[in-house]
Parts: C-alpha cells; sequence; structure tokens
C-alpha cells in the first residue's frame, strides 16, 4: 500500500502490497473512517451601537464538518434541505452492488479536507482481452460530496492496464453511472440505485464489444488525425500547424503508452485522448495558492483523481467514445466529418424512479 499525503487537505491511496478485506478496511486504509455532521452557521457584524463585532446566527444555513477534527470541510455551508450520507453507508454499497466477498479495492482517498471522497475496486475475476492482445478490466466507483458540491455517484468503468488509462463508454441503450443528490429521499434513492447498477453490470460487456470492434476499424494517419481535431471540437480541415493543442496531444499520438496494441487502428486515437487526459491535462493551483510551484506528486495525485472523478475530464472521454463508437458503425466519415445520422452511441440523461440521473456527473473539481 503507498498512500500520498503530503498535505491534510489531499490525499490518494494506492493498496498495492495490502489489499483489504472488506469495505471497513478499505476506508480505513485509505484515511476515511470518520463521520460528518452539521452546525449552525453564523456571520460576523460589526454592531455600531455598540462598535463591537458580534456573531448572528443564519438559520437557513448548516456547516458542515468532520467530527474526528472539529474542522469545517471546504466550502462547507449546506442549505436546510442537504441530507448526510455518511462514509460508511455511501460504500457499503460496494457489497450490495457486486454480492461479492472477493471485492479487490485498488485506490480511495479524500480533498479539501474530506469535502469529497471516494473508492474504487477491480471487479473480481474479470479482464476482456481484445483482438489485438491489450486488454481492458472492470471498475466500479463510488465517490460523493459532504457539502453540496458533488452528488452520490456510482460509476462503472473500465482500465486499461497497459497505459493505466482510464475509459468510459456511454451507449444509448444502457449507461454506467448514477448521481443522487444528498436530499431527504437520498436514502431510497441509494436502495433504488444498488438495484440500477446490479442490473447495468451487462452495460460493460457491450462496452467491451465496442472497444473490441475500435481494433479491427484501420485507419491512416490523417484519419486519426481528423478523430482527435472532432473530440476536441476544431473542424477537420484546419491545418495543425494551426491547431494549438496539436503541440500537446503530438507526442501522445506519435509515442502513445500501449501503442504496440492500437496503431493503425481506431484504438489509437481514441487512447490517444484518454492517455492525454489522464496523464498530461494540465493541473491548475488551487484557490488562494497564486503561482505556487505545484510538486510532481501533488500533479500525480490530481490527475489520478480527476481521471475517475472530473467532470470535464470524463465528460471529454465519453465523447472520445462515442466518436469512436459511431465511426465503428459507419455513421461518421474520417475523411470529411460527416454524419450519416444521429449518434447511436451517447451519455444520456436516464431517470430510474425520482432524482437519479444515470449517464451524468455533477462533481465540480478545482484541479
Amino acid at each position: 500500500m503507498t498512500t500520498n499525503n503530503t498535505t491534510r487537505k489531499f490525499a490518494i491511496t494506492h493498496f498495492q502490497d495490502f489489499s483489504p478485506r472488506n469495505t471497513t478496511e478499505a476506508m480505513q486504509a485509505a484515511g476515511l473512517d470518520w463521520e460528518v455532521d452539521k452546525g449552525n452557521a453564523y456571520v460576523q457584524v460589526f454592531d455600531r451601537s455598540t462598535m463591537t463585532y458580534e456573531k448572528v446566527s443564519v438559520p437557513s444555513q448548516k456547516g458542515v464538518y468532520r467530527t474526528d477534527t472539529g474542522l469545517p470541510l471546504g466550502n462547507c455551508m449546506v442549505g436546510k434541505g442537504f441530507e448526510i450520507i455518511q462514509n460508511l453507508k455511501a460504500f457499503d454499497c460496494f457489497d450490495q452492488i457486486l454480492r461479492s466477498n472477493n471485492v479487490q479495492f485498488v485506490s480511495g482517498g479524500y480533498w479539501h479536507s474530506g469535502a469529497n471522497v471516494f473508492l474504487q475496486c477491480k471487479l473480481p475475476y474479470y479482464t476482456h482481452r481484445l483482438p489485438n492482445g491489450d486488454t481492458v478490466e472492470r471498475y466500479l466507483l463510488i465517490a460523493q460530496g459532504h457539502t453540496g458540491k458533488q452528488a452520490l455517484t456510482m460509476r462503472f468503468t473500465h482500465i486499461r492496464p497497459s497505459c493505466l488509462n482510464s475509459l468510459y463508454g456511454a451507449l444509448s441503450d444502457s449507461t454506467h453511472s448514477v448521481t443522487i443528490k444528498h436530499t431527504k429521499t437520498i436514502e431510497d434513492k441509494m436502495t433504488q440505485a444498488v438495484k440500477f447498477m446490479q442490473s447495468g453490470l451487462r452495460h460493460l460487456g457491450e462496452v467491451e464489444r465496442s472497444f473490441s470492434k475500435m481494433q479491427t476499424v484501420v485507419l491512416n494517419q490523417q484519419q486519426q488525425i481528423n478523430f482527435l481535431k472532432m473530440v476536441y471540437d476544431r473542424p477537420i480541415s484546419e491545418d495543425v500547424a494551426d491547431w494549438r493543442k496539436w503541440s500537446e496531444l503530438e507526442p501522445i499520438f506519435l509515442d502513445a503508452r500501449g501503442k504496440e496494441f492500437s496503431e493503425g487502428s481506431l484504438w489509437h486515437p481514441f487512447n490517444t485522448v484518454t492517455e492525454f487526459e489522464d496523464h498530461h491535462a494540465r493541473v491548475n493551483n488551487p484557490r488562494g495558492s497564486g503561482g505556487t510551484q505545484l510538486s510532481p506528486q501533488y500533479v500525480a495525485d490530481a490527475r489520478a483523481i480527476r481521471a475517475i472523478t472530473g467532470n470535464a475530464t470524463i465528460g471529454r472521454k465519453t465523447a472520445a467514445f462515442t466518436l469512436a463508437n459511431d465511426v465503428a458503425n459507419g455513421v461518421v466519415d474520417l475523411n470529411t466529418g460527416a454524419r450519416k445520422q444521429p449518434s447511436i452511441g451517447f451519455a444520456a440523461l436516464a431517470n430510474v424512479g425520482v432524482g437519479i440521473a444515470a449517464g451524468a456527473a455533477t462533481q465540480q473539481l478545482m484541479f
């Protein structure tokens, strides 16, 4: 087990030499075995009659804090309707969804001092081998926020071991995630969400068939570059010399991790996007830190968390999957960019009961 804990505000743990036997051990190893509570909120005002500062209660707001440290979490103010879900209750969903005692927890952590938390596990006994010899493994992520900035999220994903890229796929007839707001009905919706995610396991097989198909679609270099332009919302007629992002993507495109499995096929530009988003995209300084030089460890940890929970990162990778799926099914011509029919793969919103959104993320991160 390695723990990267450079400050109290930010920590991510990878379970390498140590394998937690259950959710409780995983939480302890990742530093998540604590609870939160809500306290009254006050604002300091200046009373001109007494010429002194006083604290005045704000009854419409509460402040969320960790009970082990007594410290407020992130932007801790929440409304009266915010419902707390303790870490243990949220992460107990792993066992409920997978119905297995063989869950292999791989990582966990928190940021903003615990305002946001996550655990991730590898689904037991499953590795899918693709036609060209590459492999993908199935994972389940559960994450939540304690301050109203991040919904409780349950999401299936794949990881490509040859390059540690996390891959997201959303198809029109199935989905891969659930998000639930922290309202008074959240516990009832969690029960529905567990059932939904249990049934969603078949989605992983459909996505894997799409991955396999991508490896069979042969593309020349210009078609692959056109794919990248379309993913990053650029016209394919644009010269790469005028495309500023190409200077960041080109080194990865030419020497991608695991390129021996992908070169010459649609699988290659798709994984160029996922590698860039997971391992190379810029990490911004935390608010209030100015131009402070970020440590390599902080950048690596920030990217690791953003790769599995960052809304913009997940959105870009899902867009890449959507386009690749459409190309593989003959819907999009990469020579012209023309689309023959509406997309057949997309991250659509679907309702499971009331107030559960599938296929969408509500995280608001600062990375």
